[in-house]
């Protein structure tokens, strides 16, 4: 049979009664493979590659891993000593200024660096400084109540000076103050 009318069989074989497909069968040479002979190759090949060098992927998949564990190792180191960092305290010094009326104690960091800014997003004004009277030691006089309720985007450098950040308060348009005998006085 040529190999035309074997397609043919093979594409429509409604066309053909079980004798002559039969017959196609019996003339096609088919080498069927022996059982034993196929594994034993297989064995072969499968140890001589494992014995060997390493393929080329085993060595990309090596260094893939190390390149992993190295980035998560510093990753984990990175994040504890950031958590370190965040956990101790700054030492402070303290200064003491006599007065003839009163003895007031003051605070003062050693280590600027250490202290980050304070960042307020929508924030009200009396949150914000509430914080900032606090830390100054000052008291705030609000003079209209509208004033109060202003809402800000602001970032507070708790090194600079008072007349610094009061400055900066002066930039925004709703908003005046002033300091005066330790108060601040909001318009």
């Amino acid at each position: 049979m040529k190999k035309e009318e074997q397609i043919k069989m093979l594409l429509h074989p409604e066309e053909y009664d079980e004798s002559q497909i039969d017959q196609m069968l019996d003339e096609a040479n088919i080498p069927v493979p022996d059982a034993n002979e196929e594994w034993k190759r297989f064995e072969s090949e499968k140890t001589s590659t494992s014995h060997g060098k390493p393929s080329l992927f085993k060595i990309a998949a090596m260094f893939v891993g190390i390149l992993m564990l190295s980035g998560i190792a510093y990753a984990a180191i990175y994040y504890m000593n950031s958590d370190v960092k965040e956990d101790v305290n700054t030492p402070t010094q303290e200064v003491t200024v006599s007065n003839s009326h009163e003895q007031i104690i003051v605070e003062t960091p050693q280590d600027s660096i250490a202290q980050k800014p304070i960042v307020y997003e929508n924030a009200e004004l009396t949150t914000i400084l509430s914080e900032i009277a606090t830390f100054y030691h000052v008291e705030t006089v609000y003079k209209s109540e509208a004033a109060k309720h202003v809402r800000l985007y602001f970032t507070w450098d708790k090194t600079a000076k008072i007349e610094d950040v009061i400055n900066i308060f002066n930039k925004f348009d709703r908003i005046h103050i002033t300091l005066e005998n330790q108060k601040l006085i909001v318009e």
